[in-house]
């Protein structure tokens, strides 16, 4: 190649090289002037639709809501699912692990015997002393917790007490001293629970505890339906199942159990307390969810 030849090639070369970086150098000016077209054009439709309020969607028929799972609501249903599914079993211990508590109750303590015949009581001393009354459904000439209940609650509250046979000699002084009231009857045949406070001019149960080998399936719903009561601590004897109904009855009447304990004596025996939601407040009670469901009205 001659010297003449090199020069045009060299010329050549340093042409195309600078019209390449005209190009590339243009190219971007403009690609950077759109971009910030657009991006102005964003900003001032977003101005916009701030300013305007939200927009409604072109076909609300059309736009389906989101769908959130209520965390309480899916804990009480499946809690309910296995509390049916455990009733339906014979397996007495299965089904009382399945029997949440609805309720927290932080001031809970343990009123009577430390093993059996004591009750797990919600804030007893949280009641109104000036008008109360504490009703206590099966002695059998046993009444620590009566006595115990008395104490914790200032020894200012009517106690109504209540035995298929009548109570020792013993029995009925230590009852004249904490303020007590004795009845016979088997409950609830021949001694209704509602007649008992008709018979000592209450109207109203501030602490209820029942005991009567059975009688609970019958005899508890009518008091509960036409009397206020706040606390229950029952008792209940048999199968799963039938403690399920009595459980259900309580809950009709917007009872929570807050807690369960289970016999150590008696398999198909276990104790639950339980509180009305009208009283929650005064006593300091927190409400969770539902597993007990409510029957249909």
């Amino acid at each position: 190649m001659n010297p003449s030849q090199s020069s045009l090639s060299l010329f050549l070369l340093l042409l195309i090289l600078m019209i390449t970086v005209s190009n590339y150098l243009t190219a971007n000016r403009t690609a950077r002037h759109e971009i910030q077209e657009v991006s102005n054009g964003r900003v001032q439709q977003a101005n916009y639709r701030m300013e305007q309020g939200p927009r409604e969607p072109e076909n609300p028929e059309n736009q389906e809501e989101p769908s959130h799972i209520n965390p309480l609501k899916y804990y009480s249903a499946q809690a309910q699912r296995d509390l049916l599914e455990a009733a339906g079993r014979e397996i007495s211990q299965e089904f009382y692990q399945k029997v949440l508590p609805e309720a927290v109750c932080i001031d809970k303590m343990r009123v009577g015997e430390n093993l059996e015949g004591g009750k797990y009581v919600c804030k007893p001393e949280a009641v109104n002393q000036q008008d109360c009354t504490i009703m206590s459904l099966g002695l059998n000439n046993q009444i620590v917790f009566d006595e115990h209940m008395s104490k914790v609650t200032g020894g200012k509250c009517t106690i109504l007490g209540a035995d298929s046979t009548e109570q020792s000699a013993e029995t009925k002084s230590k009852y004249a001293a904490i303020n007590g009231q004795l009845f016979v009857g088997k409950m609830p045949d021949t001694l209704g629970l509602p007649d008992i406070l008709k018979k000592s001019g209450k109207s109203k149960v501030d602490f209820l505890k029942i005991d009567i080998e059975g009688g609970e399936h019958a005899g508890l719903e009518p008091l509960i339906k036409e009397h206020s009561v706040c606390q229950i601590f029952i008792e209940i004897h048999g199968s799963p199942l039938s403690h399920f109904e009595v459980l259900q009855k309580m809950a009709k009447y917007n009872f929570r159990v807050f807690n369960v304990d289970p016999s150590y004596k008696c398999v198909t025996c276990c104790e639950y307390s339980l509180i009305n939601e009208n009283c929650m407040e005064q006593y300091g009670v927190v409400p969770l969810g539902t597993t007990i469901p409510k029957p249909d009205m």
